[in-house]
Formats: C-alpha cells, structure tokens, sequence
C-alpha cells in the first residue's frame, strides 16, 4: 500500500475506487462503531465504464451517483490493476526501514519503463522467501496517470488512506484459505493473478499477462482446451512454491475468475492437474450486492484492508 497520509476522522464509511484499463470499481461500505472486528456492511458496489483513460472524471460521475456518502470525509482508498502498475522483485536496499521507499524510484529505474521522475513506488514483504535471499516486492505506479485520480480523490475526502495494487488488494478475501492453494483471480482484460496462499497468508503473487482473455472463453473454446494456458500457470506457481520456496504441496486451487462457463474450466484444470480444483464464494457481507463475476474483488478486499488499518489503530488508542 502507498500510505498518503493517516487522518484523524471518525467517518465510518468507507469508499473504495478501483481502476482497470476500462472501468473503474466503486465500493461503499460502513464499519461498525462498537465492534471492529465485525463484517463490514456493504451499501453499494457499482462500476462505470472509461475511455481513453478518462478515470478521473468516471470517479466524479460515480461520486455524483453516490453524493451523500461522500460527506463528512470518509476514508477513501484506491485500488490499481494490474494493467495501471508494475510488480517487480528485487534485492532489499541496504537502508534504514524508513529511507526504502523513497529509495526504490533509483533502484528501479533499469527494471521498469518508467523514468524515474515519474516513478511512485511502495513495496511489501512476503512471508517466505527462497533461501539466502533477502527480497521484496516492489509496486510501481506512473505518476502521470495518478496525479489527475488523486486531485479528484482529494476534492471527495480529507481522509485519503492509500494506493494499493490489486495483487495486495484481493488478500483479505482469501484469509480463510488455510491449506495451500493456488489462488486463480482474473477479470475485464487484465492480466490475471496467480497467488499461492497458506494459512490466510499469501505466500506467492505472479502477474500473467498472457491469460488476459480468461473470462472471455466461450463454451466451445473450453471444451477445445481453452483453459490449457491457466492450467500451466497454475502448475508454475505451484511448482514455484513446493521447489524453489521449499514449501509442503499444493493440494487445492481456488478459481475466482470471471468466466461464465465455470464447470469446463473447472474439469480441465481437475484433470489436467489432479488437484481439486473449486470456485470461491463472495464473503457473506458482500453476496446481496456482489457483482458476482469477480470484478468487484478489489474494492471488496480494500474494505477489509481499510478495517484491518481502523481495527489497528482502535487498539493502539
């Protein structure tokens, strides 16, 4: 997450913005006051298509929609696909905690496409890594596509909580898977992610460009062999996991993709893997208005980001 800042307000709604090359993701939800912990209750979930990458006037045109949840400075987050940023590995700089962050824009400049005037980064640390290795997971944003999305932000709310990249985003919907499994989560045209999860946690994130027409497959292209392609990532992810990290063996994979013929996709990865493989349900607070395909993932996941942080800071008071 790019924490912008940490406002002191006691709004307890919640609006989450994700963008995809597309569209962009609005998701409206209220924290309860006594109980932190307790699921968060979802008003709205809605999207609106964009064009040329007019992301910022979409989230005005969706605001406007919603105006009344807009008041009194709710927390506001936003989410990026992974079309909108670039996911990068690299060795940890031999620097303070606090001095990383600022420093990634320099050690970054040979493994993205971005000068590094316009590099905004963060980075997170996964829990396990390959032996003798000290890494972390670098999330670039192009500032040129930001600077327009956060004026408007700014104008919505005081209360800016952060950027998180999608990968980060989706997490904790899946804390409830505790055997290791690989996560399949694709939407829209965006590339898909392959996650690897143990115990709640993730474990493994790769960005797969080439599966970008996942949720696209037609009947006939599955029953061709269509799902082939995922099958193989899946099996490089789980490969990744069990060989290079050391770790015990995949036993699960857990589809969350927006394809409409899911039993064909489902009997080919069973059979092309021989792991059981199985669609994941919307959590309970989100099912009523869910968008049902997976779209709206990252904007649910960011409200479970966004009361993980609240719940924290509840304690620490």
């Amino acid at each position: 997450m790019i924490r912008l800042w940490r406002a002191k307000h006691n709004n307890r709604l919640v609006l989450t913005y994700a963008l995809a090359t597309n569209s962009v993701s609005l998701a409206i939800a209220e924290f309860a006051s006594s109980d932190p912990a307790h699921p968060p209750a979802l008003i709205v979930s809605d999207y609106a298509e964009v064009t040329a990458g007019n992301w910022a006037e979409v989230i005005q045109q969706l605001t406007s929609k919603y105006a009344r949840y807009s008041k009194g400075n709710p927390a506001v987050v936003l989410v990026l696909a992974p079309s909108l940023y670039q996911s990068v590995q690299l060795e940890r700089p031999n620097l303070p905690p606090e001095e990383v962050s600022q420093a990634l824009r320099y050690n970054l400049r040979d493994l993205v496409s971005l000068q590094p005037g316009d590099i905004i980064a963060d980075y997170y640390d996964l829990p396990v890594q390959m032996p003798g290795q000290d890494k972390l997971n670098a999330i670039v944003a192009d500032r040129k596509v930001l600077e327009p999305v956060l004026a408007v932000l700014h104008d919505i709310s005081d209360n800016i909580v952060g950027i998180i990249s999608e990968e980060q985003a989706i997490a904790p919907l899946f804390q409830q898977v505790t055997e290791a499994s690989v996560v399949a989560y694709q939407h829209g045209q965006e590339p898909a992610l392959l996650q690897v999860y143990l115990n709640g946690q993730m474990q493994v994130n790769r960005v797969v460009r080439n599966l970008e027409q996942l949720s696209k497959l037609t009947a006939d292209e599955i029953d061709l062999g269509g799902a082939s392609p995922l099958s193989v990532e899946v099996q490089r992810s789980a490969d990744y996991f069990e060989r290079q990290l050391r770790q015990r063996p995949v036993s699960n994979v857990v589809l969350a993709v927006g394809v409409k013929h899911r039993a064909g996709v489902q009997k080919q990865l069973s059979e092309d893997l021989g792991l059981e493989a199985s669609w994941f349900d919307y959590p309970e607070w989100a099912q009523e208005l869910g968008a049902g395909d997976y779209s709206d993932f990252p904007v649910l996941g960011a409200i479970l980001l966004t009361q993980a942080l609240r719940e924290a800071k509840q304690v620490a008071a």
